[in-house]
């Protein structure tokens, strides 16, 4: 930066650089570890931003060599810029894009079968990992839970959703996973032994493919 500049301004920039590289390095470890989150989200965003900024530094810095006559510095410092600003345009697309697909992969509407997984029992010693919508056009939603006795899962959920009116599906049930129905909404059940978690995912029916669409029904006590 030339000489000129408030003196305010390197520390500034030098901080900003800073914090989007280790924002940008850390969403680059937790896709490698395959961690939930909009982790390639960020890291576009941080690439972006990484560009928008250095776009601004570069072209300052090219029309400063204009105005002192040194244009042969100032194109090679404006070529520098036009290729941080491609840079940035290609992670902007790509962050549109993955957009996009968050918004159809996670794009279900969980107005009633949110409140619903929500209220059903869960086994004691349970804990929500997460919880994540269904894809688009549909009103799924699903809970990662970790379990101390994975065993106890499924005799836990056939004796406690019998109690709230809830039939299972014998015709789909093996010693790993379990469905239940009621109404217009599916209960499904799949154990991860690997990883000592179940799946509990709580999906409804479309009302217009039934005759006769059953009532919501109401939160479990």
């Amino acid at each position: 930066m030339a000489s000129g500049d408030h003196p305010l301004l390197r520390p500034a920039v030098s901080l900003v650089y800073a914090a989007l590289i280790a924002a940008a390095l850390l969403a680059i470890d937790q896709i490698v570890a395959f961690m939930p989150g909009a982790w390639f989200n960020l890291l576009a965003a941080c690439v972006v931003a990484l560009c928008v900024t250095t776009v601004v530094i570069l072209s300052l810095a090219a029309w400063r060599r204009y105005r002192e006559g040194l244009n042969r510095r100032a194109v090679g410092w404006a070529g520098a810029a036009l290729a941080a600003a491609l840079l940035g345009g290609v992670a902007g697309v790509e962050l549109v894009d993955s957009a996009q697909l968050a918004a159809q992969i996670s794009g279900a509407d969980v107005s009633v079968t949110k409140p619903l997984i929500e209220s059903l029992p869960r086994p004691p010693g349970a804990t929500v990992l997460n919880e994540q919508p269904g894809l688009a056009d549909t009103e799924s939603i699903s809970e990662e839970i970790k379990a101390t006795d994975l065993n106890a899962v499924i005799p836990f959920y056939k004796a406690e959703l019998a109690k709230r009116g809830w039939v299972e599906d014998t015709t789909s049930a093996s010693t790993t996973s379990a469905r239940f129905v009621k109404g217009t909404f599916i209960v499904s059940i799949d154990l991860d032994a690997g990883s000592g978690s179940y799946a509990l995912i709580v999906d409804r029916i479309n009302p217009n493919l039934l005759g006769s669409p059953s009532e919501s029904p109401g939160p479990s006590p």
